[in-house]
């Protein structure tokens, strides 16, 4: 039991790893698919983690990704299943949860993160793509619509929620 917890945890932030995300994500597509329920992701990016390593050093970085992964507990509910996507990108699936309700989910996240303040470093801020399962959805088309909007919140000055429904 413990090496099965062991292979889905990220050792770093003791969330979920992307291992543990791609299984999670597949599973919720075949509920909604079933069922007729909805879920929504929220892909969520440090912003200008590369500066803190820079500027700080990489341990003082990692402190900074445990920090975060305490704040994402902290701030989803239960049956969300929140993971380190990558590097210092996390994500948040969110069942039975539509668009309107995942991009609350994702501002409720990014006030909490951007008013936390991390040991050594002070404050930080991250930016939001949130995505909801569409009726032909895949998990590629689904993560890349999240991805979008990921990518449209830090060209639009970071710290902020962007959507694709």
């Amino acid at each position: 039991k413990e090496l099965q917890r062991l292979a889905v945890t990220d050792r770093l932030t003791g969330l979920f790893n992307r291992l543990r995300l791609d299984q999670a994500l597949a599973e919720q597509l075949l509920r909604c698919q079933r069922y007729a329920s909805s879920f929504s992701l929220i892909l969520l990016d440090i912003d200008h983690f590369k500066v803190v390593n820079d500027s700080y050093g990489h341990p003082v970085g990692d402190q900074v990704l445990v920090e975060l992964a305490h704040v994402l507990r902290k701030g989803t509910r239960e049956v969300d299943v929140a993971g380190r996507w990558g590097g210092e990108e996390f994500l948040v699936i969110c069942p039975d949860t539509a668009f309107i309700g995942a991009m609350a989910a994702a501002e409720k996240l990014r006030k909490l993160i951007a008013s936390h303040v991390f040991p050594v470093i002070g404050t930080k801020t991250c930016s939001f793509g949130v995505a909801s399962v569409q009726h032909n959805d895949t998990v590629s088309s689904l993560m890349a619509r999240a991805d979008t909007a990921l990518y449209r919140a830090k060209a639009n000055g970071r710290n902020r929620v962007e959507g694709e429904a």
